[in-house]
């Protein structure tokens, strides 16, 4: 069996693989400023009973963990990772918490691709900080709205501003919601056009996010692959790796 660690910015991710099959994995609110002792420790008890020949790491802090066998590139695992749930897939959208990119694939293998990591709007974080400047008293999927408020900025900072002086003019919160996902979208899909992507899957966290979801959807004019766990397509690709190399 094959354990894969795909520490990302908000979250951490373990995988166990055999023979191209996911046997368990468990997702952890971590961030990214943790101690490789705390990660081994879940590791441990992950792997107790279970047979791992290989431990392979990922993600955004996968240099912190020493005790890998192998470590390996984020974006190389992703475009692994989509062709192991799509095997049609040519392109693929991750929006993390502290980037977004957006991967052109053939056969899993990532021919090229755009890192949006200069700005924090557009990412997971900058979702975070919204629905911290909203104060909301429901789910977020739980707001929907026909109407969307004009959030013109992109930047980060100054569509907080933004945010904050709708919430003063009484505009409705799901308008400003409906708003900032537009926001978001008009960050990726100029990505996904220079691409000329087709067969689109969306992983990560906020794929989990159904209103964004039509949002992006109704941008492209096309309708998003997502696996049934989006979050942890990255860390299957690792696994991939490991097994694909010694």
């Amino acid at each position: 069996m094959i354990l894969s660690i795909d520490i990302g910015s908000t979250t951490t991710k373990f995988v166990l693989m055999e023979n191209d099959e996911i046997i368990d994995y468990k997702i952890k609110d971590l961030g990214v400023v943790i101690e490789e002792s705390d990660v081994l420790k879940m590791v441990e008890e992950f792997k107790k009973g279970r047979n791992v020949k290989k431990t392979v790491a990922t993600g955004y802090g996968r240099h912190k963990i020493s005790f890998a066998d192998k470590v390996v590139p984020e974006v190389i695992a992703l475009g692994k990772g989509a062709n192991y749930f799509f095997k049609d897939a040519d392109g693929l959208i991750d929006i993390g918490g502290q980037d977004s990119k957006v991967l052109k694939l053939k056969d899993g293998l990532v021919i090229d691709f755009i890192l949006s990591d200069k700005c924090a709007a557009g990412t997971g974080k900058f979702l975070e900080k919204c629905i911290d400047i909203l104060n909301l008293d429901k789910e977020l999927n739980e707001y929907s709205s026909p109407n969307y408020a004009k959030i013109s900025s992109m930047c980060a900072v100054f569509a907080e501003s933004e945010i904050i002086s709708l919430l003063s003019k009484k505009i409705p919160k799901e308008e400003i919601i409906m708003g900032i996902y537009d926001s978001i979208s008009n960050r990726i899909v100029p990505m996904v056009k220079r691409m000329k992507l087709e067969n689109i899957v969306f992983s990560g966290g906020v794929a989990k996010n159904k209103i964004l979801i039509q949002v992006l959807e109704k941008h492209l004019g096309k309708t998003l692959l997502i696996p049934e766990e989006p979050q942890i397509v990255c860390a299957v690709g690792a696994c991939i790796m490991a097994f694909e190399k010694p």
